[in-house]
């Protein structure tokens, strides 16, 4: 019994030792406001900082320049993707028109995925600066890339019934013009 409640002992004792307490930055902010938490792969983090006239202001300012922060990194990640798949894919995507497809996709697929932003922490400093922390599920721009190159090949697929359908009614109208054609001739040498 004794043991069990040494190493019971010893155990809270580690555990106690290995928990972190939040870092702080000298001044007494937390550590974040000045170092960015590392992202991982599963979230990205970005922090925004504003001093307006109101605490009110100062953290809608905050809040967006995190999110726009957290757009930037997004749009950079799309943008570089949508290079290397170019890149790989080789001229045949190289065209003017599939190039300016592609930068629309990645304009919308920022768009969408920016909707599950998430404001992990406040913090308002003495002289009134508000600093937020803001997260964002990595997964949300996957899914929301996924849903735009989705939606594109829809579009390319209608587009090309679309030109398939124009092209057989373009052939119908030049037959129905030969026939209008043929017959006016057949016409014309039954009256010699």
């Amino acid at each position: 019994m004794k043991r069990i409640l040494v190493v019971l002992s010893l155990c809270a004792v580690l555990l106690a030792s290995c928990a972190t307490t939040p870092k702080a930055n000298p001044d007494g902010s937390p550590y974040w406001t000045t170092h960015t938490p590392k992202s991982t792969r599963s979230l990205h983090y970005e922090v925004g900082s504003a001093k307006q006239s109101t605490v009110q202001l100062s953290t809608l300012r905050a809040e967006s320049a995190a999110k726009d922060a957290i757009g930037r990194w997004a749009s950079t990640n799309v943008d570089n993707a949508l290079v290397t798949f170019v890149e790989e894919a080789g001229e045949v995507l190289r065209n003017k028109q599939m190039l300016e497809v592609l930068q629309n996709l990645s304009v919308q697929t920022v768009n969408i995925g920016l909707r599950g932003v998430a404001i992990e922490e406040r913090y308002t400093a003495p002289d009134g600066t508000v600093w937020v922390l803001a997260s964002y599920p990595v997964k949300n721009l996957k899914d929301a890339y996924k849903l735009q190159a989705e939606a594109l090949q829809r579009d390319l697929e209608m587009a090309k019934a679309e030109a398939q359908f124009a092209q057989a009614e373009a052939a119908l109208i030049k037959s129905e013009v030969l026939m209008a054609y043929l017959e006016q001739q057949l016409d014309s040498e039954d009256l010699e």
